[in-house]
């Protein structure tokens, strides 16, 4: 009996095994009855029985069995989602998902080739198709899991952000007021200001969640852009830092005409983190070089200083979100959220004005800079202007 008649024949038992594996995926207080267990077992098999039905060429094959055939098999891919979302609602994790499917391509071929006693090379030509039916399905129902559970923790993380910043402020606010009267005693004014420190440390975590969450689904960060000089904003971003910082010395020079139209506070935001993370990573002894150059049509903004080299390991997350190491409290310099989300956020507002970030790092020290037409382009996706989005970068 050829695979597809097989599966047709043996539909009922195969199934039941099916659902018998899944109760032992979940926990026992999950009281889900057989027909919510078996969920699209019997449409899926039938799917691919039908698809093995469908004559195919060597091209056909060779297309399938690598996933350069998105046509291929449209059954197959709508229960395959279908079945991760009805598993990611009723709590399966992503490893219970995927045993699944290994258990159900065990399940068919070890009581076909039970019942077959000499298989001809058409059988062997069938079971290989079984199983890229299998991977078809393990593959767009794993992907599309794999979407619920990041759209799931973006979403969490972009409530939590949007509602911790009402309790935020109003500590933010209470720590101020007490500062200013003249009520408190020395302890008290020290503790006064301890709380307007973390708030304030805790306001730019809340702020780099919500700017991540938003890039995260999709949304080029809003822009508003107004006649900008990168000189006077550079300025004043190295004043707040070595504020903030006063152990920090930043060596800061221009070049050329530095007149544009950006986003003041989202530029300004971009050269912080960009400092912060010369203040966290550089060697202290040596000065923060910043210089920021007109280049006809663009500026350049360069940031500088002496560290050790970035590891080309490093550098290929270096860019992605909640990828980089843990920074303990002791280490963590100002404007840093420790979340990992500084140079993420500071490419996204390079992107998000037309331009980009590099950075290379050697024995000499390291160099970030990001290059900003003046005038950001009027695209709603400027993303498709920039193929290497996400992507290493040069070093």
């Amino acid at each position: 009996m050829d695979i597809p008649d097989f599966i047709e024949d043996q539909l009922g038992s195969i199934v039941d095994e099916w659902v018998e594996f899944a109760r032992t995926r979940v926990a026992t207080s999950h009281d889900f009855t057989r027909e919510e267990l078996a969920d699209h077992a019997k449409l899926l098999l039938l799917a691919i029985a039908a698809d093995l039905r469908e004559p195919q060429g060597a091209k056909e094959q060779h297309d399938k069995s690598r996933g350069k055939d998105p046509d291929n098999a449209p059954d197959v891919t709508r229960v395959a989602r279908d079945h991760a979302t009805q598993r990611f609602e009723q709590g399966f994790s992503f490893d219970h998902l995927v045993s699944e499917f290994r258990a159900l391509r065990a399940s068919v071929i070890r009581r076909w080739t039970e019942q077959t006693d000499d298989p001809g090379r058409s059988d062997l030509d069938s079971l290989t198709r079984f199983g890229e039916g299998m991977d078809q399905a393990l593959s767009e129902s794993a992907s599309l899991y794999a979407r619920k559970v990041d759209d799931s923790r973006n979403l969490l993380l972009g409530v939590l952000g949007h509602d911790l910043r009402t309790p935020l402020g109003v500590i933010h606010m209470s720590a101020n007021y007490l500062l200013r009267t003249d009520t408190l005693d020395g302890p008290q004014t020290k503790a006064a200001a301890r709380i307007l420190t973390a708030s304030e440390r805790m306001s730019a975590m809340v702020k780099d969640i919500l700017d991540f969450t938003q890039t995260a689904f999709g949304v080029t960060l809003p822009l508003s852009p107004a006649p900008t000089d990168m000189g006077t904003l550079a300025t004043a971003i190295v004043a707040e830092v070595t504020t903030l910082v006063p152990e920090c010395h930043v060596e800061l020079a221009f070049e050329g005409d530095l007149a544009g139209r950006w986003d003041g506070a989202r530029i300004g935001q971009m050269l912080s983190n960009l400092l912060a993370n010369a203040v966290q990573h550089g060697d202290r002894t040596h000065p923060i070089e910043v210089r920021v150059s007109g280049l006809g049509g663009e500026v350049l903004v360069e940031v500088r200083n002496k560290s050790a080299p970035i590891t080309q390991e490093a550098r290929k997350t270096l860019f992605l979100p909640l990828r980089q190491e843990s920074t303990t409290e002791g280490k963590r310099s100002a404007g840093s959220s420790g979340l990992g989300l500084g140079l993420y956020i500071t490419r996204e507002i390079a992107v998000a004005h037309g331009g980009d970030i590099e950075v290379t790092s050697t024995a000499e020290g390291t160099r970030f800079a990001a290059r900003l037409p003046r005038i950001p382009p009027s695209s709603k996706d400027r993303r498709l202007a920039d193929p290497t989005h996400g992507e290493t970068t040069r070093g």
